[in-house]
């Protein structure tokens, strides 16, 4: 009599560390997904922030377009990665991240002077790529994608995060 409660016993615990450990790599591989996600948000970023401000740079000294190379990276991170696939719910009816829009907007701003002059004053200078960098390197960009990982932890645990699927 003794044995069968053993045996049952023995045989729970082990069906027991059998599921936690299969759930745990699982688990594992998924929180990996959402840190490459992340990762990729905190990309698009920095390329959308030196786009945008060679841009406006252009604007700013008037820079005709006539040939160009145009720089399709950001595009690509964006609709490769789904990356705004997880904005969209009941409760915000819009694929818009108003806090992404504002974190650019404040970049945009940032003045980044050029120090030194050239020799040919109808050369214009710019130092967006330093921007860039910086906003890439930034407290404000790395707040914004912890904000990013609070909401996709919370997606992911009512199985709701969709851009995990487009992680390789």
């Amino acid at each position: 009599m003794n044995y069968k409660y053993i045996f049952v016993s023995i045989s729970m615990l082990l069906s027991l560390i059998h599921c936690t450990t299969n759930k745990k790599s699982t688990n594992e591989q998924d929180l990996k997904k959402i840190e490459i996600l992340l990762s990729k948000h905190k990309r698009y970023a920095f390329i959308d922030l030196y786009r945008k401000s060679l841009r406006q740079e252009e604007k700013k000294y008037h820079v005709k377009k006539c040939d160009s190379l145009l720089d399709v990276s950001s595009t690509e991170l964006y609709n490769e990665n789904c990356l705004k696939a997880d904005f969209y719910s009941d409760d915000h009816k819009s694929y818009n991240d108003e806090n992404y829009n504002l974190l650019i907007l404040k970049w945009l701003k940032k003045d980044y002077p050029v120090y030194m002059p050239t020799d040919n004053p109808d050369v214009r200078t710019t130092m967006t790529f330093k921007k860039a960098l910086d906003f890439y390197e930034s407290d404000d960009l790395n707040k914004y994608i912890d904000s990013l990982r609070i909401l996709f932890y919370k997606k992911y645990e009512r199985h709701n995060l969709k851009s995990i699927d487009c992680v390789e």
